[in-house]
């Protein structure tokens, strides 16, 4: 899938899309120069982002019907965000009468319309576009939108920070260690760089999205071992060209895959890149499991809230089920 900025001769399907989708589609040509489209072999999805002063409108997230259900929306989303925040933009609303029980998995939450700034009231979406019943929502980009970090874990290194460490060095070898001790051996390879977009739901009934970016490194043949390392500019150079087609984004934690014949493949976190003489290093860990609800479900107090199945908090639905419980056969 490709997302890329709309062209005018983009107009006409994007205005098909919205109107099979009885979305409003006034005053889109004007803007049409804030949409991002998604493509496959033909439009799978657009949004659209208007400035307003300091404030943004997000607007006409759409995505057709046989392409639902995959992700596409929340991408398109999370790169009007990025968008946003490139231009300097402080707080994100949107008006929608369909999609509000979609939105708080990106960071939107529902508010009053006498909430609404001055800048976004003349708008047309706000003039005649939508409905008064429509529901108004909010983002605040001082904030984690979508969530970057990933809830419920700490200590995450973010593609941004890596990419900072590593553009301020110079050109010298770059190796991958775990827990102090040599991981990726000489002529690896950076085989794929993904933006993963997540969207969950923990066992305490809240959803969150997040996004992150794996990098995936691959072994070498015994030739490409005896070149070396590969150098940081090398390594930069791979990413900069990926990062201009897929929609990588900075906040995401950043984690690096690696496996072969005897190591399985595994995503690492990074805790820290070092340099040393005549080379540079990034220090992996090991991922863990956490439960991310833990702090407000807690542990079971008693067997009742376990017998009722339920995942609110408090409900002690992290914890495990008690022996006299489990039934077999």
């Amino acid at each position: 899938m490709l997302i890329r900025g709309a062209a005018p001769a983009d107009l006409p399907a994007i205005l098909a899309l919205l109107s099979a989708l009885d979305l409003p589609t006034a005053d889109v040509e004007d803007h049409l120069g804030t949409f991002l489209l998604a493509e496959g072999d033909e439009l799978l999805g657009l949004a659209g982002l208007e400035p307003h002063g300091s404030v943004g409108l997000l607007r006409s997230v759409a995505v057709t019907p046989s392409a639902q259900g995959q992700g596409i929306a929340a991408q398109l989303v999370g790169e009007v965000l990025h968008q946003a925040r490139s231009q300097g933009l402080q707080e994100i609303y949107l008006l929608t009468t369909t999609a509000e029980t979609y939105f708080p998995r990106l960071g939107f939450a529902r508010i009053s319309h006498s909430t609404a700034p001055t800048a976004l009231l003349a708008s047309r979406e706000f003039q005649d576009a939508c409905p008064q019943s429509a529901t108004l929502m909010h983002l605040s980009l001082q904030e984690n939108a979508m969530t970057q970090t990933i809830p419920g874990i700490h200590d995450q290194t973010s593609t941004l920070a890596l990419l900072d460490a590593l553009r301020v060095q110079p050109q010298l070898p770059l190796e991958f260690h775990l827990h102090g001790e040599l991981l990726v051996g000489p002529g690896y390879h950076v085989t794929e760089v993904k933006a993963v977009t997540i969207e969950s739901m923990d066992c305490g009934g809240r959803a969150d999205a997040w996004r992150e970016t794996v990098i995936q490194l691959k072994d070498g043949n015994a030739q490409e071992a005896q070149a070396g390392f590969m150098t940081t500019r090398k390594f930069l150079g791979i990413y900069d060209r990926v990062a201009r087609s897929v929609p990588v984004r900075g906040e995401a934690e950043v984690r690096f895959e690696y496996g072969n014949s005897v190591t399985p493949a595994m995503q690492y976190h990074v805790t820290h890149v070092e340099p040393q003489a005549g080379r540079v290093i990034v220090h992996l860990r090991t991922p863990g499991v956490q439960c991310k609800a833990a702090d407000s479900c807690g542990q079971p107090a008693t067997n009742q809230a376990q017998n009722a199945g339920g995942c609110a908090p408090e409900s002690g639905c992290c914890g495990p089920t008690s022996a006299d419980l489990i039934l077999l056969g």
